[in-house]
Order: structure tokens, then sequence, then C-alpha cells
């Protein structure tokens, strides 16, 4: 095999194309396969004088019936031929990278420098555009060899290397995310990417890691930055993660949030520091990272030390019932990490299990228990009263959410869930108004439940 490289113009491989001079082999060669956003940003590419990977071609020449047939057959290159022979015909309308922000996702030093290309097919570019992309120089490798075996060789080889999986682009975005979830998940390529310790010692990897300890950091990310206990549950599968990625690229790493969320991987470490059991699963470490932020302000510390203890046993019996595929422990989480399981209502419906069984065992106590809902408690009644307000029956926002004492607070109501229900800040009863509301709350209790007891009677109950 003989290899000579040489440097071509735009033009002239477009030329070539053209008088059918470049061909591609279908018995090994795939067919096109980029869509116009690859290929829209291979060309704004050229434009910006951002260098193009090796061409392969391989030399062909042969002699049929007494006359010489010479073409170059495509071993590696076809997607990027594709692309500059598509808008070399004026086929292809570059993307406007303001205009087009919500597709092209450029990072905001692309959007902040001038485009005179945007929005414009070649045709609609300035005669200085027109030669800058067509006297634009591309290194190709031309392949001479008589065994065909050798030039499918070389292209099984070419692409024998692994393309980078999603979370490897991500890594090379710019803006303040990507550095925290790097700084957080680590990458030991890099001396400064070392990882925080929950990732690095209570999370399991798989032998070759390839940024999946990364994505899942992004994950916990996403739903604890977005308060996903409050309300804000969101999807975390591949398209909702590049999506935040690009959302955030002025992230602040500095701000409140980032060190809250340090603190919990903290105490997550301390807590799991004498753990013999396995290392956490992705959707296991994305359950306590948001439980601990549930329980670490509103009550004492005892629960910390009964942490483990609750969570092998839940643990023990998510295990036994998955075996069985039967059982609440199955059709309320574990089936739940199977299909689907990135979507926001899987990921909600999985945590408010877990958080009920957890809290059965730890049994928590609130630092005032006197008067003052947990977040625990306020996530429960919430959910159970699903988002909506016990006055005026409309969706309640987490941020507008208060809890009222239905037999109040000052003539002995205790701060139980039972005695909880949800209301908006202005609809919170008070007064004649709080009285009136839980003869209407009891009355639809009664109706409920069938109940044969009068109102009279349940009046004279204490609360439970």
């Amino acid at each position: 095999m003989e290899l000579n490289s040489e440097k071509i113009t735009i033009q002239n491989l477009l030329e070539l194309k053209k008088n059918s001079m470049l061909i591609v082999n279908p018995e090994y060669q795939r067919a096109a396969v980029w869509k116009d956003n690859q290929q829209k940003k291979l060309i704004d590419s050229v434009l910006r004088g951002y260098p193009l990977p090796l061409i392969y071609l391989h030399h062909k020449k042969r002699v049929i019936a007494g006359m010489q047939n010479e073409g170059l057959e495509i071993i590696d290159g076809q997607q990027r031929i594709n692309a500059l022979y598509k808008f070399g015909e004026s086929a292809l309308k570059l993307f406007d990278p303001i205009k087009d922000d919500k597709v092209a996702r450029f990072p905001n030093f692309v959007k902040n420098s001038p485009c005179p290309w945007a929005g414009c097919d070649f045709l609609g570019l300035s005669d200085e555009l027109k030669k800058r992309f067509l006297n634009t120089e591309i290194i190709i490798v031309k392949i001479t060899t008589d065994i065909e075996d050798e030039a499918r060789d070389l292209f099984i080889r070419l692409q024998a290397g692994l393309p980078l999986n999603a979370q490897e682009k991500r890594d090379a975005w710019p803006g303040g995310f990507t550095e925290l979830v790097l700084k957080f998940g680590g990458k030991q390529e890099i001396a400064r990417y070392t990882g925080h310790d929950f990732f690095r010692k209570v999370v399991k990897k798989s032998s070759t890691d390839r940024g999946e300890v990364r994505q899942l950091c992004a994950q916990i990310c996403m739903l604890f930055f977005e308060r996903a206990t409050q309300g804000n549950w969101i999807d975390i599968g591949t398209q909702a993660v590049d999506d935040y990625y690009y959302k955030n690229l002025d992230f602040d790493i500095s701000s409140p949030i980032v060190s809250r969320l340090s603190q919990i991987l903290d105490l997550a470490v301390q807590l799991f520091s004498s753990q013999t059991s396995p290392k956490l699963k992705g959707y296991e470490a994305i359950h306590i990272i948001l439980l601990l932020d549930s329980l670490l302000d509103d009550y004492t510390r005892g629960w910390q030390v009964n942490f483990i203890h609750a969570y092998d046993a839940f643990k023990a019996n998510a295990a036994l019932e998955k075996k069985e595929r039967e059982g609440e422990y199955w059709f309320e989480y574990g089936s739940l990490t199977q299909t689907g399981s990135d979507k926001a209502r899987t990921i909600q419906r999985r945590h408010a299990f877990f958080r009920q069984k957890m809290l059965s065992e730890l049994k928590p106590t609130l630092l005032d228990p006197t008067r003052i809902f947990g977040e625990v408690e306020r996530e429960i009644v919430y959910y159970r009263d699903e988002k909506r307000c016990a006055v005026c029956d409309q969706e309640i926002r987490w941020i507008d959410l208060e809890i009222h004492h239905v037999e109040e607070h000052h003539i002995g109501g205790l701060t139980e869930i039972e005695n909880a229900v949800s209301v908006h800040k202005d609809c919170h009863p008070k007064g004649q108004k709080a009285v009136e509301f839980k003869i209407r709350w009891l009355e639809e209790k009664l109706k409920n439940e069938n109940d044969k007891k009068s109102i009279d009677e349940l009046l004279r109950e204490p609360s439970k």
C-alpha cells in the first residue's frame, strides 16, 4: 500500500464529485447519515477557519475493454464531502447563531462573534466569503493499492476508534455548569478535576467509565438546583441534560446553592463512610441526595445515626420483591428504575415511595415540633393533595404553598400530616373562616369516607 498526502481546495474537491470522480463503495460504506444540523455546523466551521479532519481516498486505476478508468473511492470523509457539496449547490442555508439559537445551540462566544454568513446559502454569500469557502484547503490522503481488501481494512481501522459519547461531548462545552460537573464528577485525566468523594467513593463506577459518573453528577445537579422536591421535577434523559448544559452556559459556580450541594454531598460521604454494602447505583444516589436535602435543616440530627440501617432495610425489601416481581417495593420503586426511569413523573413517584419508607424507619424529630411543618412533611402533604389548594381547588406552585392546620394550632391542633392541608398563601383561612373551612373539610371527609358519624361527633373528636 502506498500513501501520499496532499492539499486540495474545496473547489477542486467539489469538481471531482460533480464529475463523478469521487465515488462511494456501497459494499462497506454507509449511506449519507448526517442531518442538516451537522452539515450546517461543518460549513460554519469552514467559514470560521476551523481545520477539518483528514479525508482518505483510494486512488483506483482500472483498464476495461482496452480503456483506462481512473477515480477516487472514498474511504473516510463521505459525510463531510456530502455536506460541502450540498452547500456548494446552494441546497443548504446556514444557521443564524442568534435567530436559530434553540436549534443551533452555539456557545455565547460564538453568538457574540460576527457571522456575515448567517442564514445564507452559497449564492447568498458575499464574493469574499465565496472565495474563502472555495479556496479553503483540505488535506487528503491518497491510498494506492491493487489489493481491494487493504482499502477495506483501512476503512475498518479508521472507524474502529470509539466516537465521543454524549457526556464526552458535554465535557467540551464552555461555561460554569460544565466546570461544576467536571469539578464534582471528576475526570481522572485532568489533575484539577479529582471529583467529590461522593462520586469517587460512594457511587458505583463501571470498569470503563466514559463519563457515566459525570452524567449522573449533572443529573443530580439538575434535580437539586431545580428543587425537584419542591415540585419542579424535570426529565433527566440525554436531550434534557444537553438542553440544561446549553441553558446554563452562564452558571455561577460560586452561587450559594452550589455550596449547599457540596454540604449535602459531604454529609452523604460521612454517612456512608463505614458502609460495607455495594456502592450506590445512579438512581439510588439521586434519591439519597434529594432526601438528605429535605432532612438537613428542619430536624434534629438523631436520624443520621439510623440512616444506614434504614437504607439497608429499604434495599433488602427492594431486592426481595425485585426477585419475585411483586409487592409495593417492586411496583412503586424497582420497576420504575427500568423503562422511562429518567422521566420526571417516574422519578417523582419513585422518590415519594423511597421517602415514605425511609421516614417510617427514621422517624425524624422536628427542631420545632410545636407549630411548623418540616420540609418533608410539606412535601408529603403537597403531593398527597395533588398540588391543589384545599380552599379554592386551584393548583399551587411550591413557592406559594402554605400548610394549614385543620384543627387550628392555637386551640390544640397537632402538627401532624393528618391535620394538614395545602393552601395558597392568599387562601390561608383565619379566624371565623378557619372554623367554616374545618366544617366544610369534615363534611367532605365524611362524604368521601362514607362515615356514619355525625358532624357534631367529628367536631368533638380530638385531632389525630
